[in-house]
């Protein structure tokens, strides 16, 4: 009878350690290959940087605002603290005025705020400038609107009205931003009636935009019913319409708070709001953008 082959010895803790962390550095280092070959696709397009930006600079001035909050309540809690003791020792009618520095905590928080708060504002201007030539875009939209034409009436008028509506926009926004910015000699006053007036008319596209969405639904809608069933292919063609629409929809509803609140002077909503809103609108937008990239 042949002996049994010799058994190899079990690997030793050290060793089964070392295995692990091999294989769980060569995941970590393909799942960041992966990431960074989409993240590039993402920002190689225009359309894709801008999103991004978009997302980034809403969630910066979200942050900031609650920030900027926590910071008001800290200091307002530090003030009532000192008042309370102060008034413990004062004789009456006796007043105390005293500097305090600002504790250290309170100091990182107007820190982190103001940081922000400077990020995302240059994040918008960024945004801002490389609409200038957006006019651009707008006359491709126009000639494409020409020459291919929707076959809806109503459709038809609302993308022209849409073409009308971007141009005055970019217009008045371009104009506004470069006053902004000392290269047209405007008074303030004629600033801010331009940057009105460019939200004004971007609070124009948004509801042009939601009735255009609501316009393709009902006509959907009409032609599912003179269809009857579908096959499965058609039905897998209108779950990715549906999902297209639904996205527009939702980045339509975040943006027209903001327009409407860009559009007066005093404005309706606060900063936290229009953070909040505007990376829900950048984020919906940024979340399919990602997922083209797979």
């Amino acid at each position: 009878m042949a002996d049994a082959p010799p058994t190899s010895p079990p690997p030793s803790p050290f060793a089964r350690y070392m295995a692990l962390s091999s294989r769980q550095i060569t995941t970590l280092l393909s799942r960041s290959d992966i990431f960074l070959i989409r993240l590039n696709r993402l920002l190689s397009t225009p359309s894709g940087v801008d999103t991004a930006l978009c997302t980034i600079c809403y969630f910066l001035t979200l942050v900031h605002a609650r920030l900027s909050a926590l910071l008001a309540s800290r200091l307002q809690s530090l003030a009532e603290t000192i008042a309370k003791n102060a008034s413990d020792t004062l004789l009456p009618g006796e007043t105390l005025v005293a500097t305090i520095p600002a504790p250290e905590g309170a100091s990182r928080l107007a820190y982190a705020a103001d940081s922000t708060k400077r990020l995302a504002d240059l994040i918008a201007d960024v945004r801002i400038f490389v609409r200038l030539w957006d006019l651009l875009k707008i006359y491709a939209w126009g000639r494409k609107t020409y020459l291919e034409p929707p076959k809806d009436r109503a459709l038809k008028v609302i993308a022209w009205t849409q073409v009308g509506v971007n141009a005055a926009y970019q217009l008045l926004e371009n104009g506004a931003y470069l006053a902004q910015h000392g290269i047209l000699d405007w008074t303030e006053r004629k600033q801010t009636r331009w940057w009105l007036w460019s939200s004004r008319f971007w609070a124009a596209h948004v509801a042009l935009d939601l009735a255009r969405l609501g316009r393709q639904r009902h006509l959907r809608k009409r032609e599912a019913h003179e269809r009857g069933g579908e096959e499965k292919e058609g039905k897998i063609e209108r779950r990715k319409e549906e999902a297209l629409w639904l996205k527009e929809v939702i980045v339509n509803a975040a943006y027209a708070p903001m327009t409407i609140h860009w559009s007066l002077e005093e404005g309706v909503i606060s900063e936290s709001m229009v953070g909040l809103l505007g990376t829900i609108a950048g984020g919906v937008s940024l979340r399919d953008k990602w997922m083209k990239t797979a």
